[in-house]
């Protein structure tokens, strides 16, 4: 296995990584004032984790593209969970400090992004096998 890096595997990377900073932020901007139950908002530090350790493997020295792929399916799953849990719920009133409908629009952004992170990661996967 080569350790050069494919062009697609460090945009992946590097999305992941910005991706990953700034759901850390979102997400404490999203429930500052009132915190839900906690497994909501632990599984979007997980998916933080998992992109930050993502990227930085694929960015090492040594490149490796399963865990930027673990990560970005990781982040997928979530918002898709969240985007579809946002848009049955669409009507009815928010708990926090972003209108429902402003954040059902932001979630479709970070949903539409994670898919796109995640197809870079595949593509970089098929392109690192074929080194």
């Amino acid at each position: 296995m080569s350790t050069r890096r494919v062009p697609v595997l460090v945009w992946s990377a590097r999305l992941a990584i910005g991706f990953g900073l700034f759901l850390a932020v979102a997400e404490v901007r999203r429930n500052w004032g009132n915190w839900e139950w906690w497994p909501w908002w632990v599984v979007d530090y997980i998916a933080v984790g998992l992109l930050l350790w993502g990227g930085r493997v694929a960015l090492s020295a040594a490149p490796r593209v399963g865990p930027l792929c673990g990560a970005w399916g990781f982040t997928v799953c979530m918002f898709y969970a969240s985007f579809f849990s946002h848009l049955q719920h669409l009507g009815e009133r928010g708990s926090g400090p972003i209108e429902p409908m402003q954040l059902f629009g932001w979630i479709g952004v970070l949903f539409a992004t994670s898919i796109i992170g995640f197809v870079l990661a595949l593509v970089a996967s098929h392109q690192h096998r074929a080194d």
